[in-house]
C-alpha cells in the first residue's frame, strides 16, 4: 500500500503529511542507533533481576531474548522503510514550493509545540507585513499548493 493512500481528502491530508513530517524524520535519524543498541543488548550478558523473589530456571531464556530483539530489529527497520518511502513522497512536493509558501507552512505547522497557533499566526503577518486574516489566507493557499504538489 503507497503512503499516499493513508491521507485521502487533499486539503487535510497536506496538513497531516506536514504533522507526520517531524515524526518520520526523527525515525530515519534515529533508527541505526537503535538497531545498533537492540544488537548490543543481545550480545552482552543480562544481569540478575534483584526483586527478591525466587526465579525458576528458564532453560529457553536466552533464546527467548535473541528471539524478541530479532523481532524488535525487524519493526526497526519496517518502520524506517515506511519513513523513507513517506520522505521519497514529501520531500518532491515540498521542493516545488515558492520559499515563501515553505516558511509559512514551516511558521504555522513545523515550529516547535509550545507556540501558540496565536504566536504563529502573528509570526506570519509580521513577516509579511499582513493583517491576521491575510496570514490565515497566506496559510490556506500554502497548503493548498502543497496538497496540489502532493497529490497532483
Amino acid at each position: 500500500m503507497h503512503v499516499m493512500t493513508k491521507y485521502i481528502d487533499t486539503y487535510k491530508a497536506a496538513i497531516a503529511a506536514l504533522e507526520d513530517y517531524c515524526a518520520m524524520q526523527q525515525i530515519i535519524d534515529t533508527t541505526d542507533q537503535q538497531i545498533k543498541d537492540a544488537y548490543n543488548a543481545v550480545t552482552s550478558v543480562s544481569s540478575a533481576r534483584l526483586d527478591g523473589m525466587p526465579h525458576a530456571p528458564n532453560p529457553r531464556g536466552g533464546e527467548d531474548r535473541i528471539a524478541a530483539t530479532l523481532d524488535k530489529v525487524d519493526a526497526y527497520r519496517a518502520r524506517y522503510a515506511q519513513a523513507r518511502e513517506y520522505m521519497d513522497w514529501f520531500l518532491p512536493a515540498w521542493g516545488v514550493l515558492s520559499e515563501d509558501d515553505r516558511w509559512v507552512l514551516d511558521t504555522f505547522f513545523l515550529a516547535a509545540d509550545d507556540v501558540s497557533q496565536e504566536e504563529r499566526v502573528r509570526a506570519i503577518a509580521d513577516h509579511f507585513y499582513v493583517e491576521r486574516s491575510t496570514a490565515h489566507t497566506k496559510k490556506s493557499r500554502a497548503v493548498r499548493r502543497l496538497a496540489s504538489a502532493l497529490f497532483g
